[in-house]
């Protein structure tokens, strides 16, 4: 529920940037600024807010000290209809998107992927990603109110937080009311990575993906091997982004 959620404005206004830091550097008084942009109805700010989340706050996957404050923040703003009211349906889904990667990279799948590229060592575990798996609750409230939107790119991208979000224990309680949605919208996706993500999580929770294999694989295009990735040993791993 929304209740769950702190206040964006006070969140954004009671964080001590001054202690943080991104990719580029100091998070205040940039990073406040900049996230202010997210309520601002102004289409051009809420897109130099949108940059500064992918290149600054999760390059390539990495997290900062500032990456989880600025997921809460996102997440309330996801969560409240007044501030959400001033975000065009891309910008959601973007934002969702966004949500959705901070919560993969603390998933046990982006934990095995790590060790693919990086070895055992990568599995050490990194203050920040217990900070992150910390808050995961609070994210989910912010994106479940997405999952069965109208606009489908919204829905589909809400849905994608939701799978790797419920890799979290203490949000089991909640998979069966999405995992209907996962099956019937995110599992027949026109995007390969979002059929990857439901039908893996699917697989997790028990489910009988058979159908789901075999519909995705006769729809693939070339470039697009499904059936390789499913007979692999590794999964949806792709090379390191460095």
């Amino acid at each position: 529920m929304a209740s769950e959620l702190p206040d964006a404005n006070l969140l954004l206004d009671e964080t001590d940037w001054s202690h943080l830091e991104h990719g580029g550097g100091p998070a205040a008084p940039g990073t406040p600024a900049k996230l202010a942009g997210l309520t601002s109805g102004n289409s051009g700010a809420t897109t130099t807010a949108l940059n500064h989340l992918w290149n600054d706050l999760l390059h390539q996957g990495s997290l900062y000290s500032a990456t989880p404050a600025a997921a809460l923040f996102v997440a309330a703003v996801l969560g409240e209809p007044r501030s959400r009211a001033s975000l065009t349906a891309p910008h959601r889904s973007e934002l969702l998107e966004w949500l959705a990667e901070t919560a993969y990279v603390v998933s046990g799948l982006g934990e095995r992927q790590r060790e693919v590229w990086l070895g055992a060592a990568a599995s050490v575990d990194n203050p920040l990603f217990s900070e992150m798996r910390a808050i995961r609750s609070t994210l989910f409230w912010g994106v479940f109110g997405h999952i069965s939107d109208s606009d489908r790119d919204v829905a589909e991208a809400a849905l994608l937080a939701a799978v790797h979000l419920l890799d979290a224990p203490e949000l089991a309680c909640h998979i069966g009311s999405v995992a209907p949605n996962v099956r019937s919208v995110l599992a027949v996706s026109s995007k390969r990575s979002y059929r990857d993500a439901a039908i893996l999580r699917l697989a997790v929770w028990g489910e009988d993906t058979k159908s789901l294999k075999d519909a995705a694989g006769s729809t693939e295009k070339k470039g697009d091997s499904w059936n390789e990735f499913w007979n692999s040993d590794r999964g949806s791993l792709d090379e390191p982004p460095f």
